[in-house]
């Protein structure tokens, strides 16, 4: 939603709803119509499993039942809503439908991840400016050492894996706080060092943070448990060491996103149970998560890819059956059920939405409406607030999965920004560093800020590298 100037509305926080403050002003004329509307859109039958492509209606979306947001929703922070209590009306099973309009950027996108041959070429390649990054080996952090099958081989740096990478933004030394990100791929694919650069270094400068992330081993050569045990030792090593070398963390986050989400947050309800003297989560963002082996969420259905289905419909896993296509891989990270030495579906080390989830760090969940495993946010949400948990889902209508890592624009001649992605970076940037704010003494974020020309003098006129 926009003003007049064409500015995005603010969003304010209402309990646990949020959507545009001026919209509700703007539309005041409406709001009785739209009310009465809402009711009965959100508590009649509607229809399920399906995307349409019918016109769309000005009553284009319903959260809880509660809130109507009217007509069609345009970029930024607006398309956010933060879901606290369940899906909207959309995602029980109908899609919302559009009318024909003017492509957009996000339909550009849309377009190009359809047509694409890789699904690689769209993400974002630049790395942020203002970011030192530097590979760290195995022989430095103890991580193992270990190479991939010869069927995954696609360059040298396969045979030769578990380097972390430090993206550290100007200004960030030893005494800032810390972020762990775990990166995607299905437990199967990437490493810090191909498709993940962009991100990392994104997420350091929003943040002002360093950001480590680790190089976990992938299926089909390891299977659970070595991912979340490789994410245990990230950790400790992490709360020991920064990127200027030793040095105790002044607090640590967890990032991640799609598998490697669903690892942070494993990686927290792993720490929850296992506390670590001197070293805690003090929050967690991250991207689409994977929290449900299983595949049980009704958004597998909902969401599944139809030609010309609507802006709920994901273009980026468009298998007719998103569930039976998802298993042969789940089955390489777990095991085939029924066979000697595997693991169930619900296994709550890393289908974390089957574990208990009371006692969790502060945590905010970016999800697209558009993408099959929407579910996999919104019930971890609602499982983990109702066991008390601080959890934040935001919902982020026609986006799709891991939508943040095409901020570029997807790529070609006519790129323009993602502003939802843009967006979206900036909120969880803004939470962490909220919290950094109360875990940290006031001179200590003021040393942070103020300090950091001093500090560098001092480091270049004892002859150090930013990497010690």
């Amino acid at each position: 939603a926009r003003d007049t100037t064409g500015l995005p509305i603010p969003s304010a926080s209402v309990g646990a709803h949020s959507f545009p403050t001026r919209a509700l002003t703007q539309r005041s004329s409406v709001s009785r119509f739209s009310l009465v509307a809402c009711f009965f859109l959100c508590f009649r039958p509607c229809a399920r499993g399906f995307c349409s492509g019918a016109p769309r209606s000005i009553l284009s979306r319903c959260v809880f039942g509660s809130f109507c947001s009217l007509g069609h929703t345009t970029p930024a922070a607006a398309r956010s809503a933060e879901v606290c209590g369940g899906m909207a009306t959309a995602a029980a099973g109908a899609c919302p439908v559009q009318a024909p309009r003017v492509p957009d950027n996000v339909d550009r996108c849309v377009a190009k991840m359809v047509a694409s041959v890789d699904m690689v070429s769209e993400l974002d390649q630049s790395i942020a400016p203002g970011v030192t990054i530097f590979a760290v080996p195995p022989s430095a952090t103890g991580f193992p050492a270990w190479s991939r099958h010869e069927d995954y081989i696609e360059s040298e740096a396969d045979r030769d894996r578990g380097h972390a990478d430090w993206a550290v933004p100007e200004g960030a030394d030893n005494s800032s706080p810390r972020v762990l990100f775990c990166h995607g791929g299905g437990y199967e694919f990437y490493s810090p060092q191909d498709v993940y650069r962009p991100t990392t270094s994104r997420l350091a400068v929003a943040t002002g943070m360093p950001v480590f992330a680790f190089d976990y081993r992938l299926v089909p050569e390891f299977r659970h448990p070595a991912q979340l045990e490789d994410a245990v030792q990230a950790f400790l090593w992490l709360a020991e060491n920064g990127p200027q070398g030793p040095g105790k963390a002044s607090a640590l986050f967890l990032a991640g996103d799609s598998a490697g989400g669903g690892l942070a947050l494993a990686l927290a309800v792993w720490l929850r149970d296992h506390p670590v003297e001197g070293a805690h989560v003090a929050g967690v963002v991250v991207v689409s998560p994977e929290t449900d082996l299983t595949c049980g969420g009704e958004s597998y259905t909902s969401r599944r890819w139809q030609e010309d289905g609507g802006d709920t419909c994901d273009p980026m896993f468009r298998d007719e059956d998103p569930v039976a296509a998802s298993m042969p891989q789940i089955y390489r990270l777990l095991g085939v059920p029924g066979e000697h030495g595997s693991f169930p579906l619900t296994t709550p080390d890393l289908s974390v939405l089957h574990a208990a989830l009371h006692d969790l760090p502060p945590t905010q969940i970016h999800v697209g409406d558009a993408e099959v495993m929407l579910s996999d946010s919104v019930e971890f949400g609602k499982k983990a607030r109702a066991s008390g948990s601080p959890v934040e889902v935001h919902v982020w209508p026609r986006m799709w999965h891991t939508f943040t890592q095409y901020s570029e624009g997807c790529g070609g001649d006519d790129a323009e920004p993602l502003q939802e992605a843009v967006e979206s970076l900036k909120q969880q940037a803004d939470f962490l560093k909220g919290l950094a704010a109360i875990l940290l003494p006031d001179d200590e974020i003021a040393c942070t800020r103020a300090c950091v020309r001093e500090r560098e003098h001092e480091r270049a006129h004892a002859g150090q590298a930013l990497h010690g």
